[in-house]
């Protein structure tokens, strides 16, 4: 069978992976994961075709020409919160374009629901409920209880079976090849070539705000993990973005996954929880080829921390960045303004915290009424969603606080990231730490970027 795997266009940059779907902040943009997980297990018994509509880039029009050539009998097409109604309007323009060939998607407004999503979207034959699922390959080869798949019957029935719950899954050798698109960029990697790269899915942590707690958290067999290195080896790609969103939280597979990282060379960054307490953990990141890490701060007030269950408080992420830095790793601290209990003094308190332990980097983020999250309940509850559409990157706002606006919250989110990143002392440390050329272009590059959003 041939299949499209496809991230559909786009009026601006976005991003729609991994149930995160958001705007650039920058000019980064990365590999869709849940695309490329689906390849390796797809490819065993079908052509696989990639479509990157963001990255090519192709609009609308060409998009579709591109994909009636092709003419796949299959679809699986990311659709995102951050630009719902573009792509509904594209999946429903593909279906009238292709009517035999069937579109699955994957992207956090199926996640909820599916089955009413699906009645209400008629020209969509499915969803993918965890992109690490085995359940479209087993659809396409007629196993009557594909997991963790929603699909309608030729009858027109609606039939759902669940995600695996195995501790363990396999999704075979991500076909990296076929996603070495040059418009790929990431923000703090240290070489211009790189590629996304999964060792486990989900998270076992809870934080109410986030899509993650939902999902479960299973871990990659490790040789699979091997064998996907050894092939970008081959392909002479040693930079990773490790998308995994919490490194380190099975401790003894991380440390066989660092040892494997260490092997073949690789230089990556991770997301890493900042209450790891082994200084030796940091150590270790060091020497398996990590350069930055990417800490949860999230907010400086106490109650926020607790009330959405992020397990640790601002003397731990103190400590854990420091333990980071004294490790000889870049610090990306991320911060998220716009919960329901945010105030202009909560904010402010943020920033203040922020020049207080002093990361490399900060990621400012605004606050996403999610699937599968508590607050995604509390959001409906109160009222205070802005609208179907929802953007974390924060070009605009989709949730409002009890007190603030949209229109504050992103005047506030742009002041702050002024008021961190044109400080003189800021600036003049930054470039002293820089060592290499393109450290330097992809610093110069995302600053200006960044910058020009936030003026």
């Amino acid at each position: 069978m041939k299949i499209a795997l496809l991230n559909p266009p786009a009026s601006t940059r976005i991003i729609r992976d991994y149930y995160c779907s958001k705007t650039s902040k920058s000019t980064y943009l990365f590999a869709p994961v849940d695309l490329l997980l689906q390849s390796g297990i797809l490819a065993e018994d079908n052509e696989i075709i990639v479509i990157d509509a963001v990255a090519k880039p192709l609009n609308f029009r060409r998009c579709l020409e591109r994909l009636k050539t092709l003419n796949p009998d299959l679809t699986l097409g990311l659709i995102g919160a951050v630009s719902l109604n573009q792509d509904l309007e594209f999946y429903r323009t593909l279906k009238a374009a292709l009517p035999s060939c069937r579109i699955f998607l994957s992207g956090e407004p199926i996640l909820e629901k599916s089955e009413e999503w699906l009645q209400r979207h008629p020209y969509i034959a499915g969803a993918l409920l965890r992109f690490v699922s085995k359940g479209l390959a087993q659809y396409i080869r007629g196993d009557k209880e594909p997991e963790g798949l929603v699909f309608r019957t030729a009858g027109g029935e609606i039939k759902s079976f669940p995600a695996s719950r195995e501790p363990e899954y396999s999704a075979g050798r991500a076909r990296q090849e076929l996603f070495l698109y040059p418009r790929y960029f990431f923000s703090f990697a240290m070489q211009r070539r790189f590629a996304t790269f999964l060792t486990d899915f989900g998270c076992p942590f809870k934080c109410k705000f986030c899509v993650m707690a939902g999902l479960g958290y299973r871990r990659r067999k490790l040789d699979e993990v091997e064998e996907e290195l050894d092939y970008l080896s081959w392909l002479k790609i040693k930079e990773l973005f490790l998308s995994d969103q919490s490194f380190g939280a099975a401790t003894e597979h991380s440390r066989k996954v660092m040892s494997l990282f260490q092997k073949y060379g690789n230089s990556f960054t991770a997301f890493v929880r900042p209450d790891q307490r082994d200084p030796e953990f940091w150590k270790a990141l060091k020497e398996s080829g990590c350069h930055t890490v990417i800490v949860g701060l999230e907010s400086a007030v106490p109650e926020i921390l607790s009330a959405y269950s992020k397990g640790y408080n601002r003397e731990e992420i103190t400590e854990g960045i420091t333990r980071a830095k004294d490790a000889g790793l870049r610090v990306v601290a991320t911060v998220i303004f716009g919960l329901p209990e945010d105030s202009a003094q909560s904010i402010k308190e943020t920033m203040k915290f922020l020049r207080e332990v002093e990361p490399d980097f900060v990621s400012y983020n605004l606050a996403v009424a999610r699937s599968l999250t508590d607050l995604r309940k509390v959001v409906i509850q109160e009222n205070l969603a802005a609208g179907a559409e929802m953007d974390q990157g924060g070009s605009f706002a989709g949730i409002r606080t009890r007190s603030l606006g949209e229109r504050e919250l992103i005047r506030l989110k742009q002041k702050a990231v002024r008021d961190f990143y044109l400080r003189p002392g800021y600036l003049i440390k930054r470039l002293f730490k820089v060592r290499s050329g393109f450290e330097f272009y992809a610093l110069f590059r995302e600053g200006l970027s960044v910058l020009s959003k936030n003026i």
